[in-house]
This record gives C-alpha cells, structure tokens and sequence, in this order.
C-alpha cells in the first residue's frame, strides 16, 4: 500500500506527459460526516471493489474524525465497464472524481492496484512495489482470470445461484478458500441487468500486462511524505525495492505487517488501522 498527503499536485504534473487516456464517472461511497475538505480516499485493488473497504472505511472515521471515500475503480464494482484499463486512466479517472466533488486536496490510501494508481496520480500504499513486479502476478492471477472469463452464467438469475454455481467451478480448480471468496464478491448485477462479473473480466485480462508493470517514470519524483505497507508474508514489496523506490519517493518509509499477506488490512486490521491512522494523524 502506498500513501501520500498531496495527491493532486501529483495529478496535476502528471497530465503533462504523453498519455492518451480516457475519463469515467467513478462509483464511490462515502463514510463519515459530509466533509470533503481534505477527505481520505481509498483506492481498492485488482479484482476488489469498495465493499472490500467497509468495515476498515468505518474504522478509519472513527479513529481519525475525517471523511473516507471509498471508490470503485473503472470495470470494478458499480464503477462503468470501460475497454480501456491503464495507470494513466486510473489516476485521470480519481482526478475527475476529486475535481467533480471540489476536493482540492486528499490523503490517499491505494491498495496493490490502488497503490499504483495512487502512486501515478498522487498519495498510504498498500502491498505494491512501483520497482518490481511479484511472480504471483504474472502466473496466478492471469489463471484466476482465465477461469473467470471461463464460467457463463446464461439461464443464472440469482445472485446466489450464481455464487454457488462459481464456487463449484473454482474450486475444481484447487484454488484456496480464502481467494474463491474474494473472487465470488465480484459475482452480482452487471451493468447489463445480468447476472454476473460485476468487475470487466475481458478487459482485465487483456490489460494485464498494463496492471502488473508501472509505468516509466524515469525522471519523476514525488516528494511528499509516502509510506509503503506491506505483508511480511507477501512478495509484492521486496525489501531490495527500497532504493528504486526512494528514487522515486525520496521521503519514502516502509514497514511491514509480520503476520499479514497481500491484503494487508484485511489480515491484520488492528495493527493496519494503528500504523496508517498514526502517519495520516502525525504527518
């Protein structure tokens, strides 16, 4: 997970590169009092929504007294389906929902996909290096995705009836517990009043290759406060990435949770609440 305290200066320099990138209305939620002068916004990642975000958005509020924003990223969630998925568009996409609001500035909490798009845009980072990329992302994740693509839902128009029918079919594919139930939060009504992926599984698989690799940013910093928090049992932020990433993020900090893996803050969500609403309080 990556943070930072000034994502729009961030959006702003970044609109000055070479990117053609499109724009969508993002779904959001909002937690806490109606307050959007300097909000926290939280960014999911590849496959999540904003309801993965529920109960720790709550807690948030509750520790900090500031107003949480929970968004759905295009082609994820009740966010518009899209057949365009770059780190570019993501962080266009948040700056239009930033500016749509009137938010002029905003703490960032992006997680694994999140984090990226934070770290494109502007920034607590969560599980992602910008350095390198996990192995888990080249070989499981496109498989998880191929099985997906693989399940048709015709004739299925119940929610649970299509939960139950997934979990049959992923589970012949020795995938664990834990990973079929994050994946079966993406099964509900589809921008197409169907029964279904309510995330784009066609476009993600094809913008695969976009998602795992960060983009080049040779040549640009951010210099605000940043903290990098990552699953002591995860791979995605190896301790070596430390130096790319303070070349990117001079002020850059990095911990890790022992006992957690890459979803951080639902593993250990006491210390995950500690660690992020202590630097969000004191920096």
């Amino acid at each position: 997970m990556l943070y930072s305290k000034n994502l729009r200066l961030l959006l702003k320099n970044k609109s000055k590169y070479n990117f053609i990138r499109s724009v969508v209305n993002l779904a959001y939620r909002v937690h806490g009092k109606q307050d959007l002068d300097n909000p926290i916004i939280i960014l999911h990642g590849l496959l999540g929504s904003k309801r993965n975000w529920e109960s720790m958005s709550k807690k948030i509020v509750h520790v900090t007294n500031k107003t949480v924003i929970a968004v759905d990223a295009r082609n994820h969630g009740d966010s518009p389906h899209h057949h365009s998925h770059t780190y570019p568009e993501l962080a266009s996409d948040v700056k239009h929902l930033m500016d749509s609001l009137s938010i002029k500035k905003a703490d960032i909490i992006g997680h694994s996909m999140g984090g990226r798009t934070a770290s494109v845009s502007r920034l607590v980072v969560v599980d992602i290096s910008p350095i390198s990329t996990a192995g888990v992302l080249n070989d499981f994740i496109p498989n998880v995705l191929k099985t997906m693509k693989s399940i048709s839902f015709d004739g299925i128009n119940d929610v649970n009836k299509a939960k139950a029918y997934a979990k049959k079919l992923l589970q012949s594919k020795s995938i664990n517990a834990d990973t079929i139930g994050f994946i079966l939060m993406n099964i509900g009504v589809t921008p197409y009043k169907t029964v279904g992926w309510s995330c784009n599984v066609e476009v993600l698989s094809k913008y695969f290759i976009d998602i795992a690799n960060f983009p080049n940013m040779s040549g640009k910093k951010y210099t605000g406060l940043t903290l990098f928090l990552g699953g002591g049992e995860s791979p995605y932020i190896p301790q070596e990435d430390i130096n790319g990433i303070k070349t990117l993020f001079p002020k850059a900090e990095l911990k890790y949770i022992e006992d957690a893996g890459h979803n951080v803050h639902a593993d250990s969500p006491t210390e995950f609440l500690q660690i992020v609403t202590r630097f969000l309080l004191l920096n």
